[in-house]
């Protein structure tokens, strides 16, 4: 479900704006929507690759657990219940279809299929994360399903680890153990890059993403959960990592302004989503009032605006305008990298520091409307620290983590979803 949720930063707009150009650009997916397609703002189209050449990926996040499963192009996921790993050679199938089916999160790259499972920190969905050898560890099992209708393929999927280095150990076969396969992929073949991908269909791994930071946007399908509906497989568009994106709606195209708009700058990855677009009947119309502010990698915001759809071949038509140069103020002479997992959270989370000296610091916590729910002081050493969160008591919502020892820290998200 598309939730437009307000994210609390400082942003230093450069006004020097020289009315700048909207310039028209498209990309086609092609029949079928065949094709997604990784997209850069400032350089257009990055990288084309198929949609359906791929099972399972995982993140290559160095203290991530995300592995996702291509849901939109016919895999159904689900986790096979009473059994543990010891199972895996005789696990019966029988009456599969009771069984939960997991999905990705539509708003955020770090809550994959797999891990829908999560329950509180250890616990990823599909393994233990030791906070002494930093391996997470595989307890579960895993039907896939791939294909549209019926006959349907099956195999069993154990992800047995994801080592201290990055490295994702996995084993998987068909129901009667034949193929029985232990594959392994390495952190290091895809550094810069989101995530891996692995076919158990053609045995094989693929490096089909561009480099994080070269995209914003991906044109693709994925699953949504849509009112009345339920979950469906739709086609539109999901935001990068790190790409902050705001929704104006029932606007005038012609005189929005960002600045009326810069509060609501979310980290959400379906901001943009589907529903630009809807069916009339005879094909698809553009939301006419409807424009999308966005911060690119190198901090440009941009306004985006579609202007026409052609399903037939997943055509999509768009207006792009850069508006701003925009810095995010998270100038803090203590900490080099910081953040929250898991986020969301169903209440217990740690903060990850890189930190260049050892300190002593208060955090406090705000909720939506600014006020101090919890403060915890925490100790941290020079270099990586992970720190716990006293966070169980929180009920659910957004909220704001700040150093409150320096005038000048970044400030986190964190949501809380019990």
């Amino acid at each position: 479900m598309k939730k437009l949720l307000s994210l609390a930063l400082v942003i230093i707009i450069s006004m020097d704006l020289c009315a700048q150009t909207a310039i028209q650009d498209s990309v086609t997916m092609g029949a079928g929507y065949a094709n997604q397609i990784f997209y850069s703002l400032q350089n257009g189209e990055v990288v084309q690759t198929p949609n359906n050449n791929w099972e399972i990926a995982f993140t290559t996040q160095l203290m991530g657990a995300s592995a996702l499963a291509n849901t939109a192009q016919g895999v159904a996921v689900y986790m096979i219940p009473n059994i543990d790993i010891t199972g895996f050679s005789s696990l019966d199938t029988t009456g599969y279809l009771s069984w939960q089916m997991l999905r990705n999160s539509e708003t955020t790259w770090n809550l994959g299929a797999f891990n829908q499972n999560m329950t509180v920190h250890p616990n990823y969905g599909w393994g233990n994360y030791d906070q002494v050898t930093h391996i997470v560890t595989g307890d579960s099992l895993f039907l896939i399903r791939t294909g549209f209708v019926a006959p349907f393929s099956f195999k069993k999927l154990w992800i047995i680890k994801k080592d201290v280095s990055g490295d994702w150990i996995f084993r998987y076969a068909n129901l009667d153990n034949s193929n029985d396969v232990t594959d392994t992929v390495l952190l290091s073949n895809y550094t810069g890059k989101n995530f891996s991908y692995y076919s158990l269909t053609n045995q094989s791994e693929l490096n089909r993403e561009p480099l994080t930071d070269n995209w914003d946007i991906t044109f693709t399908r994925f699953t949504s959960e849509i009112t009345g509906v339920g979950f469906y497989n739709v086609t539109g568009v999901l935001e990068n990592i790190n790409i902050l994106t705001a929704q104006a709606n029932q606007i005038d195209v012609n005189t929005v302004d960002f600045v009326d708009f810069q509060n609501q700058l979310d980290s959400n990855i379906s901001v943009i989503g589907y529903d630009w677009k809807f069916f009339n009947g005879a094909g698809y119309e553009i939301e006419d009032s409807l424009v999308y502010f966005i911060k690119d990698n190198s901090g440009v915001i941009w306004q985006l605006q579609f202007t026409a759809f052609t399903s037939n071949i997943g055509k999509s038509v768009f207006r792009k305008k850069m508006i701003a140069n925009v810095g995010v103020s998270n100038v803090n002479e203590t900490l080099f990298f910081a953040t929250i997992y898991p986020n969301p959270s169903t209440g217990n989370s740690s903060l990850i520091i890189n930190a260049n000296q050892s300190k002593t610091i208060d955090l406090k916590i705000y909720n939506y409307i600014g006020e101090i729910v919890l403060t915890q002081t925490i100790s941290f050493n020079n270099g990586l620290n992970i720190i716990p969160l006293n966070t169980e008591s929180l009920t659910n919502g957004i909220y704001f983590i700040k150093n409150s020892s320096e005038a000048k820290s970044s400030v986190l998200k964190l949501i809380i979803a019990h």
